[in-house]
């Protein structure tokens, strides 16, 4: 079966003992663009039928039985058709310090009907479906998508399995996929946890900072301009990389393939481009502690790169926003300058530039916004 893309959350040591549990998911068209899918009533999200595979038993079988239990309809084997597997890498969280491995098993099939609609028979829930409130639905993918990132949780378990799902969906409708609120959240505390340091408060600051600027530019323009979320998450990641341990440039490097890794590609994105507001990385300040080879590689990942408010955004509010609740732009700067012994001029007076630019457009200073 083809890959369609690997989660390795990477919040695990490599020497841990693992554990594992395959699972079969369904992917059950109904019409053209509509699924038959799990929608948790009392939690708010939508995922593909399917579970844990037992020990022994066939994935196909393990696929029938998981789908007539979650959702009460019957599979036709001969139906099973492959189409894809995710591979998914993280830290357990039933098993102290143990890595936890699984690859889930996508399969598109038929169920048999009655008439013209699914023929539906009794459900038979564990107490985590139970609790969960899993009932059928038969909705549009667009629908289950948007449910899926509006979506927020504090179990771990939930976020990444409904992470995972909404990938799919993206898939099947051939769009780009950004994290949830709660999925960003969830992978910065996580990589913080790795590494820990003032790069968590600064991350929220600045993602809190471009969520309110974004919601007063709207307002001023009197439309949709830049979305709040989305502002909120690109914030919020632009310095995930950090996880790796205490770099300079080699967290703009490790920050954007990690995110990548993951299908993020926007927020990815921003990881590259916050620290170059110049559209170069000839003034960065800091150490080059990467290859010549993956150095290059990111001058040519920059120069492919055209931007938009979101990079100026996160570029302006990354010099503005200090961990120790500075929100004050010529103070960081200086701050830099003091502990570096320079600043580029050229990169001084862009985030100025920058700092007038979005002024303008929210018809606001920047400090009234960000400290409301």
């Amino acid at each position: 079966m083809k890959t369609l893309f690997t989660m390795d959350l990477k919040n695990y040591k490599k020497d841990w003992p693992r554990s594992r549990r395959d699972s079969a998911r369904a992917i059950i068209r109904v019409g053209d663009n509509k699924l038959a899918l799990v929608y948790a009533t009392k939690k708010g999200y939508y995922k593909f039928p399917g579970g844990g595979i037992k020990p022994d038993e066939d994935i196909v079988t393990a696929l029938i039985r998981e789908v007539q239990e979650e959702v009460g309809l019957v599979v036709i084997p001969h139906s099973v058709k492959d189409f894809g597997v995710c591979h998914r890498f993280q830290k357990s969280s039933k098993l102290a310090n143990t890595i936890f491995e699984q690859d889930n098993f996508y399969y598109e099939c038929e169920v048999e009907k009655s008439g013209d609609a699914p023929k539906i028979i009794k459900q038979n829930l564990d107490d985590y479906e139970d609790k969960a409130g899993f009932e059928l639905r038969i909705v549009s993918i667009k629908e289950a998508l948007e449910t899926n990132l509006k979506y927020r949780d504090t179990d771990d378990f939930n976020i990444v399995m409904i992470s995972r799902d909404t990938r799919v969906f993206a898939m099947l409708l051939g769009v780009p996929v950004e994290p949830s609120r709660c999925m960003a959240e969830y992978l910065l505390n996580e990589g913080v946890a790795k590494n820990p340091g003032p790069w968590r408060e600064h991350s929220y600051a600045v993602a809190r900072a471009a969520e309110k600027i974004a919601l007063a530019v709207n307002k001023n323009c009197g439309t949709i301009r830049l979305d709040p979320e989305h502002a909120y998450i690109y914030g919020l990641l632009h310095d995930i990389g950090r996880q790796e341990g205490y770099t300079y440039i080699a967290h703009v490097y490790d920050g954007y393939h990690f995110l990548m890794s993951l299908g993020y590609e926007k927020a990815a994105r921003l990881c590259l481009t916050h620290s170059f507001n110049l559209h170069t990385t000839d003034d960065y300040i800091g150490k080059i502690d990467i290859s010549y080879e993956k150095m290059q590689e990111l001058k040519d990942l920059l120069a492919a790169t055209e931007y938009d408010d979101y990079d100026r955004l996160i570029q302006l509010l990354d010099s503005t926003c200090g961990a120790d609740g500075t929100q004050n732009l010529e103070k960081r700067m200086s701050d830099v300058k003091a502990r570096y012994g320079y600043y580029p001029q050229g990169k001084w007076d862009k985030n100025f530039e920058l700092k007038q630019y979005f002024e303008k457009l929210a018809g606001q200073n920047l400090y009234d916004i960000i400290k409301e």
